[in-house]
């Protein structure tokens, strides 16, 4: 084996110090370090996600339909990692068609769509042949690196893509709405979710959240109450107010898996409302 040329030397005596695992240039002291950084993030949360950016979305998404907001939630299922935000299926850009089959919408209603998404700036569409290849803005959504001081919500890849298969559009679309909303702490939907102050949070009633997602108040509760039914949405009364929390398994922003006592009680706290909210719903039918 060849002998390395490089060597530690005590200035002093000359001598050669061997017991030494390695050593660094600045440069490559600052690149190790952030690979760590990554790697423990990883194994923090092992969790698939979509990195959901809270400006971006929350200034576009106001003009966007329910229904347009929730083909959003049903195409980032086919966002695979560090991808570019391509959308694809089993390794295969998804075309026109694919995307009528996962909408369940009509060539014109999906073409309708997508050109309010593209207008948006969420979707970018460019030629391939005589098809189009169809990507998630990263400025919105990324899977993979993560951008710089932006602060964002996790959207986890499990629950998303079983939401997207169960959910009608508005449904989604509604989730999607409030994801700039999503508070890192509390999971609740507050004006300020980046405060770690939990007396200063400042919670959203009914009336705001209607004003947030561009909906009635009564289209609001209805929404809500199938949400409910379904464990994503819970809602409390607090104060003559009533305060909504998202499931930690659908959204999460904490740098860990969530298997801490604080997430497994509100996990059991959801159940306990979607029991309950299912019993009333079948004791009124009955």
């Amino acid at each position: 084996m060849e002998t390395s040329k490089w060597a530690i030397v005590n200035i002093e005596t000359g001598e050669i110090i061997n017991d030494v695992a390695s050593f660094r240039t600045r440069k490559q002291q600052v690149s190790y370090e952030k690979i760590k950084r990554f790697q423990n993030y990883k194994l923090m949360d092992s969790r698939r996600f979509v990195q959901c950016y809270h400006d971006p979305i929350k200034q576009v998404s106001s003009n966007l339909s329910l229904s347009e907001c929730g083909a959003i939630m049903k195409l980032l299922v086919h966002v695979q990692f560090n991808s570019g935000g391509l959308l694809q299926k089993d390794g295969e850009p998804l075309k026109q068609r694919d995307l009528e089959l996962i909408l369940g919408r009509s060539k014109r209603q999906v073409a309708t769509i997508i050109s309010s998404l593209e207008y948006a700036s969420i979707i970018k569409a460019t030629k391939n042949g005589r098809s189009k290849l169809f990507y998630i803005n990263e400025k919105f959504h990324m899977k993979g690196k993560r951008l710089k001081k932006i602060y964002f919500t996790k959207l986890l890849s499990k629950k998303l893509k079983e939401i997207a298969e169960e959910l009608r559009l508005e449904e989604l679309g509604f989730l999607y709405k409030v994801l700039p909303y999503f508070h890192f702490q509390t999971c609740a939907l507050a004006h300020n979710p980046n405060e770690e102050e939990e007396d200063r949070i400042k919670y959203m009633n009914r009336r705001e959240l209607s004003t947030a997602v561009g909906y009635t108040e009564d289209n609001v509760t209805l929404l809500v109450k199938k949400l409910r039914n379904k464990g994503l949405v819970m809602s409390i009364n607090s104060c003559g107010n009533v305060l909504y929390y998202i499931h930690p398994d659908l959204m999460f922003r904490q740098t860990n898996d969530g298997n801490s006592e604080r997430f497994n009680a509100l996990r059991a706290l959801f159940e306990a409302h979607k029991v309950n909210a299912n019993n009333r719903t079948h004791n009124s039918k009955g």
